[in-house]
Parts: C-alpha cells; structure tokens; sequence
C-alpha cells in the first residue's frame, strides 16, 4: 500500500473537531446514537446498519451524526470506545470502593457480566469489536488496550494474594475464563442464567487460587 493511500485511510478515521470520546460517558446527544446505533446492530446486523437507519431510530438528522462523527465507520469505532470506557470506569469504582484483594477479583468478573455488556442490543457489538480488530488497527489498538488494562486490573488483585511472579498468569487466565464463559453463556444459552455464569468464573478463581497458594506452600517447605 502507498503511503498516499495510508494516509488518505487515516484522514477518513478522523473525528470532528466537534465530538469527543469525554461526552459518550455522560448525557449528550453523541451517546444516544452510540445507543441507537447498538440497537440497531443488535436488530439488523453491522452490515446492514445504515446512517439513516440510526438516525431514525435516534430521531435526529443524519446531519447531526455526520455532523459528529463524520462517517459511520467512525461512529461503529465510537461505539466500542464507549464499551471499553465503561469497563473502565467500572474496574475504576472497584479499586475505589473495595479493599479487600479477593473482593475485588469477584467484582471485576461480575463487571463484564454487568447488564449493560450481556444486553441484546450490547452482545452482537462486543462480537463484531473482536472480529473487526483482525483487520482494522485502529480497533486493533483499542481491543489491546482493553485487554491490557484488564489483565492489568486481574494482576494487581492476585498479586496481593499470591505474590508477583504468578500474578499474571492467573490473571491470564481468568480473563479467558470470563471472556469464554460470556460468549457460551450469551450464544449457547450455556449457562442460561446470569447468576450461574458468573459463578462458573469465580469457582475457577477459586480453584486457581488454591492452586497457587498450594504451591507457594510446597515452595516454602522445600
């Protein structure tokens, strides 16, 4: 690829100089149709989401979306910038509220199981941020992120239970524990229940627990 044609890609993704990603965390016209754009993907699929369909079921102008957010891929890329900050703000308030190490663990779980991230209309926007990340960079970017501050967040919790050197690695693997449990609990009714599925991750935080805490013990007698 050029570097004429990269560049032209690049000024395509450019926002508005009239939009921010501040305002998707607060009341403003930019987060109803982030909104009505989930709803819409939810119904009728990210192929078939169109501008105006958003518009109309944002009741505003398509005038007003391109207004903010130039282009639809912009306003999608938008979309999943509002999942992770939300995720965020909520990893954020557990720190903030919680103490205890084991606590927060639980509490970090249950956050990607919140009603807003298992919802109809969230679920198929979750789906298409990983497929889309495959080829998009910029989307790429942002799913790294995601994934880095919430392993990050896993970490920091284990290592005040089970020490530094495998904090990560149970945090890794938790991560995928949640991550895999929410895709069968949403697509394959497996568990049906909201409250089952966050169960199932939090006895495999258990188990993993027990797991290192054991072997720190056989470490220390030997």
């Amino acid at each position: 690829m050029s570097v004429a044609k990269k560049r032209s890609n690049t000024s395509k993704k450019r926002f508005s100089k009239r939009f921010t990603f501040a305002e998707l965390q607060q009341e403003s016209t930019p987060r109803e149709i982030v909104f009505a754009t989930m709803a819409e993907i939810a119904q009728n699929g990210l192929n078939n989401t169109t501008t105006k369909a958003i518009s109309e079921r944002a009741d505003l102008s398509t005038g007003i979306i391109h207004h903010y957010f130039d282009t639809k891929d912009n306003l999608i890329y938008a979309t999943y910038v509002y999942l992770v900050q939300d995720l965020h703000a909520r990893s954020v308030d557990i720190y903030r509220s919680e103490a205890d190490p084991k606590i927060r663990l639980r509490e970090l779980i249950k956050m990607s199981f919140a009603v807003v991230h298992i919802s109809s209309e969230v679920r198929d926007v979750w789906v298409h941020f990983w497929a889309d990340a495959v080829n998009d960079e910029r989307t790429s970017r942002l799913l790294h992120i995601y994934y880095s501050r919430y392993r990050s967040n896993l970490a920091r919790a284990f290592r005040a239970l089970i020490g530094g050197q495998r904090a990560r690695e149970a945090a890794q693997l938790i991560l995928a524990s949640i991550h895999g449990v929410w895709f069968t609990h949403r697509f394959a009714d497996s568990p049906r229940e909201r409250d089952r599925a966050i169960e199932l991750v939090e006895r495999q935080l258990d188990m993993l627990l027990a797991h290192y805490q054991d072997e720190r013990t056989l470490s220390k007698a030997a």
